[in-house]
């Protein structure tokens, strides 16, 4: 009785630590066509494969065919696995099921961008948010004439965003939500037109735009010199998606604008030289990781990281 007890208690713990590996998808996710997905069987890792979400819903499991996948959330999905392969092999007691692409949530940010491409969220972000993801607007964007188009049942829409106006403001509420599938284009400032372009929103005394994983995303001002860490905790502290060793630094000089990757995270491991200083006008933008989390580990680094960046911070506020 002991010993099945104690196996009872190991299921239980397994499942709990599968969940976890997903923790980094929503809970509510749907599932949809173009996600790619990595399914594991601890107890057969030969079974074990990577597949694309079918235009109609399916995947193709190792053993057991074609299953639907389209519309359940991943628990959901993990029971119907479980279900069905263990009708062909009777070991088959659990499964995890982890996103690895979000193909279904696509994005394509066009234009005068750094990156431009195709993105993919499992959460869409905002529309500011979507830009800083693909490096940033260019020195010479038009960010009031920025356009969403999206194709639908009634053929293909297309809407203008003033983007400068809405940062000026800090109205970025009430942008347009982004749609799968929506095309972002960025034109450029053509001539001497006097749009307002990187240079009409950057070139602020003591304002930075602070977005991405924070806690309190937006423009934010400052009445004295800080660094990378007290502008993090100024936005409220990192989240715990945070990937702090790739925060990117938006900074207009002159007619250019430079994009500065600084390692946020080394500073929370131990004494630094100096602290990369920012400026006013400057974009901060801590991406999320996009790495599937394998363990407990990532969490409590997540964890710890968040605590010593706010430790960092006020030790040198107490000891200037």
């Amino acid at each position: 009785m002991r010993f099945k007890g104690h196996r009872k208690f190991s299921a239980l713990a397994l499942l709990f630590f599968c969940s976890t590996v997903s923790a980094q998808t929503p809970k509510n996710y749907r599932i949809g066509p173009g996600d790619r997905l990595a399914i594991t069987f601890w107890q057969d890792p030969e079974l074990n494969l990577t597949t694309t979400v079918a235009e109609d819903s399916t995947i193709v499991l190792s053993v057991g065919g074609a299953l639907k996948a389209g519309g359940l959330t991943i628990d959901r999905l993990v029971e119907d696995i479980v279900e069905q392969v263990s009708l062909f092999n009777r070991r088959i007691t659990s499964a995890s099921v982890a996103i690895t692409e979000y193909g279904s949530r696509k994005l394509y940010v066009m234009g005068k961008v750094r990156n431009p491409g195709k993105y993919s969220f499992a959460n869409l972000p905002g529309l500011w948010d979507l830009l800083l993801e693909a490096g940033g607007p260019a020195s010479d964007a038009n960010l009031s004439g920025i356009l969403i188009i999206r194709s639908g049942r009634e053929g293909t829409q297309t809407q203008t965003v003033d983007l400068a106006d809405a940062l000026r403001r800090d109205a970025l509420h009430i942008l347009p939500q982004l749609r799968p599938g929506d095309n972002i284009y960025v034109p450029e400032i053509i001539g001497s037109s006097v749009a307002p372009g990187m240079n009409a929103v950057q070139n602020q005394e003591n304002v930075l735009f602070i977005y991405g994983q924070v806690g309190a995303p937006g423009v934010h001002t400052f009445n004295k010199t800080l660094n990378i860490l007290e502008a993090l905790v100024t936005a409220g502290g990192p989240t715990a998606q945070a990937r702090l060793d790739q925060v990117r630094v938006i900074r207009k000089i002159g007619a250019y604008s430079t994009v500065t990757h600084v390692n946020v995270r080394r500073y929370t491991e131990g004494p630094v030289p100096d602290l990369f200083l920012v400026r006013g006008g400057d974009t901060i933008f801590v991406p999320r990781s996009k790495t599937i989390r394998d363990n407990f580990v990532w969490d409590l680094f997540m964890i710890a990281a968040t605590a010593g960046v706010t430790a960092v911070v006020y030790d040198a506020l107490a000891n200037p």
